[in-house]
């Protein structure tokens, strides 16, 4: 095949090859014993294995492994018998291993430490010809095989040893047959072959010791792992040295056994590394090699070891057992404080590694896939399966592996732009939650990058409508618990969305291990046990108060509350804030229109006493506690300070050292992978954070959530821990100034979004945080703002009879505008327009629906337009009204923006950042039918009636936060706030300035049509938030 033949999807191998090491320069024809045999010849006299009881040359081992080979021979094992072995780590095991091979038979290793059931029906399975057990074994399985002792295999009257049985054996035939229950629980015999092992243990590879050199052994002898550091060792002229059971989970006895033992290559499972690692970093620093792996590996962990003395080389090596132990590795020598995962690198030598979609297509660099490898690693497949076989063993529909055939490993991986894989999580441990598809791993991933946490399991805890993930995370020992949980918390809200938060979280200061040296998992769950009372002040009293204290236990996933235990304090989040108004709102009866005075309610008296008794008042008097007299909008938006005066604009071109507010959200990310992209100099970016180290890991947090690439952080931010909402936001003096000297222009970004707050909720960071911009843009010397906005703030028109709005018409009737964010915005946006009347430099961007990124469809799925596309697919209902699709990718949004602000004078103007074509929500019902979702439409006032009821039947449900836009009414008017935006009633918005930034640039925004909607609904499918088509309900009309 060229070197350029397409794949599947169109790219050629060239797109590829950084992903794949066909390299076959290793004696791959070779058999183990044959090699274990030169190895012999060249150095009868080297050390071989070394334990706490003796040592043996080469020619001794070598030698008890034809006798013991003999001796098996002698007994019935013949070419291709599968050898069961019943042996703790110990020289005994060592010597057997070999002589299996030696015999031409294939090894079967087996933990005495498994429930007799267990063994007896793996020996059944794999139809073992033979039983290896030391002399004072319990188990005797009552099976037809040959069961011989060690002290037999030991005896010095053996059988005179046979030429070695490798004549007819081939290097892929079986030369291990390992049991692994993966995540399902079920052994599986994985049937493995010579060269699949010799490709990686005679590769020139760092974890690959050379003659004379030690490694010590770790693992279990039935883990994988154990194969590669028997022969990397036998067959390199290395010693091989086998520590006391007990060294190698006390770290002081450990870091003797190396400097006692001379250890230089070392492998250790992810869960003792990182006990280690914490104990004592300095430990590996003797070494020459250390790969950790079996496990994802703590970044925290990593960074500890190198700061405090790292070894010469250190590796995450990663690998499946179906590919020859080792796939691929990363040879760490630095980790970025903003980096949250230990890549897993690139293939070793003979090996071929593919990023594929959910569609078998190869993903781009960046895209999220399934990994698929290849090469001479693959094993032969699953024994007795061949239906799993089948389906995990695939043909190669790439043209690269040289077997032709890879294996699926259900590992979820991201491909860098250089190449280097991370590892991401696995996708059969997936459960159902509330409708939503979620992948335990990738919250467990997300857990532990958090740099005070060593390990994290998360489960499914209660039934029904209870149902909801806990979670479990290692802290430092001597952490505080309730501290490091709250952190974890805000932690996993950056980087996940709010389905898969955990609702309940416990932190507990020590690691369970397996017998494999990884985290016990099983163990760690068993700990989400509810902890004791612990609530603040008195304990609930009266029917109301308990029942309230319910739904926030149930909510804030907490055991106990108490009257005066303040509701954001225990853990309360803007979201789930609208949740328990919700569920208030039907315990009490009161009325729909009266929710978010409810949320309002909870948000000024945050107490459970006092939350309890607000909303028994609004029961009873209704309109006469719920109506709040409307601030004076004009009033709020009049500007405090005079501008100075300049006739100058600044000059457009590349962004130097920009301020960026918002950057963590959204468009933020997106701003800020543009914005440097572009050039810019430097970003400050004001993020509400407790350090610098902290803001930046957040910012790079989010642009993997949103698929770019943190790379372009490096050393080109400076984050600015602030708050948006206090005065000067929160700097001192010498961190004001400073800001306010060296920024060159402002992004203003940033704003608390909440569809159900109060205007008075919100005012503090989207009008007090554009003042504090005004004053900063104004402050040391002038500095352009570029004021990022809604077209929201015209919705006010339409209920007056206006159908059309330029970019240049004026702001008017904030008295109808549908919601408190809506008017904080409109306060803002003529802040900034007064500002610029005086003289300020001013881009005003308003933007329309920003949705999922153009060309891969990514969304931030905490929206209202998300909420509703899952609402329509899992009802099965829609309805009937002329709902525009005003999407604009976030893409092409950031893309726009930042043309502005590179080419265009701020010179006060507004740009509509909208959609230029024209869509309609019966497209969605369309595209949805035509991916078989079972749709019909219904009238809106029926449709309403639906979502008012699944809401209530489940606080929770998407539509919760936002049901206040579709039952009470716009202030002043009969229309529910989600009908000011119909066709009918929001005036058409014209984009004389947008259109003209977009020609010059060659901009183009995607039209809002099958292509786009079908890319949206299949990446929101793939990743869980939208169910299939068969878990739905309803006809389709």
């Amino acid at each position: 095949m060229p070197s350029t033949a397409p794949t599947p999807n169109g790219r050629t191998r060239e797109h590829v090859r950084p992903c794949d090491d066909i390299r076959t320069g290793y004696p791959r024809d070779a058999l183990l014993p044959d090699l274990f045999a030169q190895q012999v010849q060249r150095s009868p006299d080297g050390e071989a294995l070394v334990w706490s009881g003796g040592r043996w040359t080469f020619r001794e081992l070598g030698d008890r492994v034809r006798r013991a080979a003999a001796r098996l021979r002698a007994r019935g094992v013949g070419d291709g018998d599968i050898v069961a072995v019943l042996l703790e780590r110990s020289p005994q095991s060592v010597v057997t291993t070999l002589a299996v091979l030696e015999a031409g038979a294939v090894h079967l290793p087996l933990d005495p430490r498994t429930p007799g059931k267990r063994l007896t029906a793996m020996i059944r399975d794999a139809a073992a010809r033979c039983l290896v057990t030391p002399p004072d074994a319990a188990v005797r399985p009552s099976l037809p095989l040959v069961q011989v002792t060690t002290r037999e295999l030991e005896e010095e009257e053996s059988p005179r040893p046979e030429p070695r049985r490798t004549a007819g054996r081939v290097a892929t035939d079986a030369a291990y047959l390992v049991y692994t229950s993966g995540s399902t629980g079920v052994p599986k015999g994985v049937l493995c072959h010579h060269q699949g092992l010799v490709r990686f243990v005679t590769a020139d590879h760092p974890a690959v010791p050379g003659p004379g050199e030690r490694l010590l052994a770790t693992t279990n002898p039935t883990f994988d792992v154990s194969y590669y550091e028997i022969f990397c060792t036998l067959l390199n002229g290395a010693c091989l040295v086998l520590p006391e059971p007990d060294v190698l989970l006390d770290t002081e006895a450990l870091a003797q056994c190396l400097r006692r033992h001379r250890i230089s290559t070392l492998w250790l499972a992810a869960g003792l590394f990182h006990v280690h690692a914490q104990a004592a970093p300095r430990m590996f620093s003797g070494l020459r090699c250390l790969m950790v792996g079996g496990d994802s590996v703590s970044p925290g962990a990593i960074r500890a070891v190198l700061a405090h003395g790292a070894p010469a080389t250190l590796v995450n090596g990663y690998g499946p057992t179906e590919n020859g132990v080792i796939t691929t590795s990363y040879t760490i020598r630095d980790l970025p404080e903003h980096a949250e995962l230990v890549p897993i690198g690139r293939p070793v030598p003979a090996t071929t590694v593919h990023v594929v979609r959910h569609d078998g297509t190869l993903a781009e660099a960046g895209e999220e896939g399934e990994l698929w490898v290849g090469g001479d690693g693959v094993a032969i497949g699953y024994l007795n399966d061949p239906e799993r076989t089948a389906e995990r063993f695939v043909p190669d529909p790439f043209g690269f592996g040289p077997q032709g055939r890879l294996y699926r490993t259900g590992d979820i991986v991201r491909r860098r732009a250089d190449g280097v894989l991370e590892f991401l999580g696995r996708r059969d441990r997936q459960v159902k939650l509330r409708g939503f598809r979620v992948e335990l791993d990738e919250v467990e991933a997300v857990l532990s990058t958090h740099p005070d946490v060593r390990e994290a399991a998360v489960g499914l805890l209660g039934e029904g409508p209870g149902k909801h993930l806990g979670a479990v995370v290692v802290g430092a020992p001597g952490a505080d618990a309730g501290a490091l949980a709250a952190r974890v918390h805000d932690h996993v809200r950056d980087r996940l969305p709010d389905h898969m938060v955990p609702r309940r979280l416990v932190c507990v200061p020590d690691l369970p291990l397996t017998t494999s040296g990884k985290a016990d998992h099983a163990r760690l769950l068993a700990r989400l046990t509810w902890p004791g009372a612990d609530p603040q002040g008195a304990a609930p009293a009266g029917a109301d108060v308990r029942a309230v204290e319910r739904i926030w236990c149930d909510i804030l996933g907490t055991h106990t509350v108490g009257r005066d235990d303040d509701f954001f304090a225990l853990g309360g989040t803007s979201l789930t804030a609208t949740h328990a108004a919700t569920a208030t709102r039907r315990h009490f009866g009161i009325d729909l229109e009266h929710g978010s005075a409810l949320v309002g309610e909870l948000l000024d008296n945050p107490t459970l006493g006092a939350f309890t008794e607000r909303a028994r008042r609004l029961a009873g008097q209704g309109a006469a506690v719920a109506s709040r007299p409307k601030p004076d909008f004009h009033a709020e938006a009049r500007l405090h300070q005079a501008m100075p005066v300049s006739d100058a604009l600044p000059a457009s071109g590349r962004p130097g050292r920009v301020i960026i507010t918002g950057c963590t959200g959204f468009l933020g990310v997106h701003l800020v992978d543009r914005l440097l992209g572009a050039g810019a100099e430097r970003l400050y970016c004001l993020i509400r954070t407790r350090d610098e180290a902290h803001g930046t890991a957040r910012v790079a947090a989010r642009m993997r959530r949103y698929g770019l690439d943190p790379q372009c952080l490096d050393d080109r931010i400076t984050v600015v821990p602030g708050d948006l909402s206090a005065e000067r936001f929160a700097l001192d003096r010498t961190a004001w100034e400073r800001l306010a000297r060296e920024g060159d222009l402002i992004v203003h970004c940033g704003a608390q979004v909440n569809l159900a707050y109060p205007y008075e909720a919100l005012a503090p960071a989207n009008v007090g945080g554009t003042r504090t911009v005004i004053e900063l843009a104004a402050s040391q010397r002038l500095k352009a703002v570029h004021h990022v906005s809604t077209v929201g703030v015209l919705a006010g028109l339409g209920p007056t009879g206006v159908r059309q709005a330029a970019e240049h018409t004026p702001l008017a009737r904030p008295d109808l505008l549908p919601s408190g964010y809506t008017e904080t915005k409109w306060v803002a946006e003529k802040l900034v327009a007064e500002a610029a009347r005086q003289g300020l430099p001013v881009s005003i961007h308003r933007l329309g629906e920003v949705t999922g990124t153009g060309d891969r469809g990514i969304w931030n799925t905490d929206t209202l337009m998300c909420a509703l596309f899952r609402t329509v697919a899992q009802a099965g209902v829609a309805p009937d009204v002329p709902l525009p699709l005003d999407f604009v990718p976030v893409d092409h949004t950031a893309d726009v923006i930042t043309r502005v602000i590179t080419h265009e004078k701020p010179d006060g103007r507004v740009y509509h950042i909208t959609n230029p074509g024209e869509a309609h929500l019966p497209l969605l019902v369309d595209r949805l039918r035509a991916m078989s979702y079972p749709v019909r439409t219904v009238g809106h006032r029926e449709w309403v009636a639906d979502v008012v009821r699944a809401t209530e039947a489940d606080p929770r449900h998407p539509m919760s936060p936002y049901l206040p836009l579709f039952v009470e009414p716009v202030t002043g008017t009969d229309l529910a706030v989600e009908r000011t935006y119909l066709t009918s009633t929001f005036p058409r918005l014209s984009r004389d300035n947008t259109d003209r930034v977009s020609a010059d640039a060659g901009l183009t925004c995607p039209p809002v049509d099958a292509r786009l909607i079908d890319l949206y609904l299949s990446r929101l499918r793939e990743s869980g938030f939208l169910p299939p088509p068969e878990a739905t309900g309803g006809p389709a009309a």
